[in-house]
């Protein structure tokens, strides 16, 4: 998804300039198309050629349009790369809410186990593509804070606060955040099967919800 303005925040939790703003959002369904082109291609090009490949002229040309229409949208290559991160963003969060859906009713581990497993598919799809991505997430500003699963997390741990050891708070949620987000990025980083980093995180996260003094 595309909004005029990106969920991209400074350092100090402030929305960024306008450098990193949308020029135009895509209204009528040949301009969505424009659009998805073009994030399409330069989704292409970062998973073949990483950031050294990456300019908005590369994009324009894989894309097929002129880079002045590029241009209408996209102001520079930032913006793409925000565009590309809040879709990925998008995505992960409906997949995860699907799951913590599927596990209405069950006990903690087999919810857990859902959750995990929907959120490192995700990664998975395209995993040199979010290499890359999450590695410019930090540098734009966002970063553990603003991932796309937390707020799925927090509802998930508080259904099954009695299950867990440690009290449920959002400070709980945001450690059991930051488990999850560093055993999915070392598994990308070294080219670990999707199997063994799902499996690594389940271990994981469920050792510090379980574990008891």
């Amino acid at each position: 998804m595309l909004a005029n303005k990106t969920r991209i925040r400074d350092g100090r939790g402030r929305p960024r300039k306008r450098r990193l703003e949308v020029r135009k959002a895509p209204g009528q369904a040949r301009s969505k198309e424009t659009v998805n082109v073009i994030l399409e291609a330069s989704a292409r090009i970062l998973e073949s050629e990483g950031l050294r490949g990456f300019n908005t002229n590369a994009v324009a040309a894989k894309a097929g349009v002129s880079v002045g229409s590029l241009y209408q949208y996209f102001p520079n290559k930032d913006v793409i790369l925000v565009a590309l991160i809040n879709s990925f963003e998008d995505a992960t969060h409906k997949a995860i809410m699907e799951a913590i859906q599927a596990g209405r009713g069950r006990p903690l581990k087999p919810c857990l186990r859902l959750f995990v497993r929907a959120l490192v598919v995700m990664h998975y799809r395209r995993p040199k593509l979010n290499r890359v991505v999450e590695a410019e997430e930090e540098r734009l500003g966002g970063g553990a804070e603003d991932f796309a699963f937390r707020p799925g997390l927090l509802d998930l741990l508080q259904e099954h606060k009695s299950e867990i050891a440690t009290r449920v708070s959002e400070a709980t949620e945001r450690v059991a955040t930051a488990i999850l987000r560093a055993v999915v990025d070392q598994g990308l980083a070294v080219g670990a099967s999707q199997r063994s980093v799902e499996q690594q995180a389940m271990r994981a996260v469920s050792g510090f919800l379980l574990y008891k003094e």
